[in-house]
């Protein structure tokens, strides 16, 4: 089980970071190689993957440190649920969202 762990946690940090990268860091380096925001071309990253990876990869790893370190890289997943909900409380459409799934509109 320790194997399918590794191999999950590999593949969540993986599209993880992805999502880190194309969501922070590519535009920045678009920019610092003389790019113009004019000829950057947005990109998304696979929402949910990552953090749904690393999340399942937890109970089947072995060390504690791992646990904790695919726990936090889950956090920084610019696509997970985690994020989505947040923003919508941030933006105040969470109570909207929910009254509107609860009512079935």
């Amino acid at each position: 089980m320790a194997t399918v762990g590794m191999i999950l946690f590999a593949g969540g940090a993986f599209f993880t970071l992805m999502n880190v990268y194309l969501s922070f860091i590519r535009y920045p380096v678009h920019l610092a190689l003389g790019g113009t925001r004019e000829t950057y071309r947005w990109v998304s990253g696979i929402p949910l993957i990552g953090s749904l990876i690393l999340w399942l990869s937890i109970p089947l790893l072995s060390s504690l440190g791992l646990k904790w370190s695919a726990a936090a890289l889950s956090v920084f997943d610019t696509g997970g649920i985690h994020w989505f909900v947040g923003t919508m409380w941030w933006t105040g459409q969470l109570s909207a969202f929910i009254r509107g799934r609860t009512s079935g509109e």
